[in-house]
């Protein structure tokens, strides 16, 4: 763990490559077969031009190892925002740590952003128990893509409780 820093992926274009196998192995394969390997590259190619969606990497040194992406809307709820997607680690990568990293640097992100909430959705009903360990409330379940996916919700602002 000690090898591994998050940084955007705008500044390791390098990845995006690796980074779109390790999605497609991870998410796309199980739950959007229909996304293809290059259609994933491409996405991610693009958003080096943009501001948002904003994709950050785990790396390994220099290996690409997962990513996360802060995005402004999504069809699931176009009303809600912004977006934690596509929260992945690959497999041999797995609970060391690394999603939990991820998670709270694009969080942190967010809140730097001045964003007040931060919403997700899991496809698995199980991965809900996992965000709520880190403050996560599910707060309904919506449809995607033909899949139920339970929707979740993190408040960003910040308290001086404690202080």
């Amino acid at each position: 763990m000690d090898n591994i820093k998050i940084d955007i992926l705008k500044n390791h274009p390098k990845a995006i490559p690796t980074l779109s196998k390790i999605w497609h192995e991870v998410l796309g394969k199980i739950w959007m077969p229909e996304v293809g390997i290059d259609e994933v590259e491409s996405l991610f190619y693009e958003e080096l031009n943009r501001d948002m969606p904003l994709t950050f990497v785990a790396l390994d040194g220099e290996i690409p190892v997962g990513s996360c992406t802060l995005h402004s809307t999504d069809d699931v709820r176009p009303d809600f925002g912004p977006w934690i997607e596509s929260l992945v680690v690959d497999a041999a990568h797995q609970n060391k740590g690394i999603g939990k990293m991820l998670l709270d640097f694009t969080v942190a992100k967010a809140r730097e952003l001045g964003f007040k909430s931060i919403y997700l959705f899991a496809f698995d009903p199980s991965l809900t128990q996992y965000y709520s360990r880190f403050g996560w409330e599910e707060i309904g379940v919506e449809n995607f893509k033909s899949h139920q996916v339970r929707l979740m919700t993190l408040g960003l602002l910040m308290t001086t409780a404690g202080l």
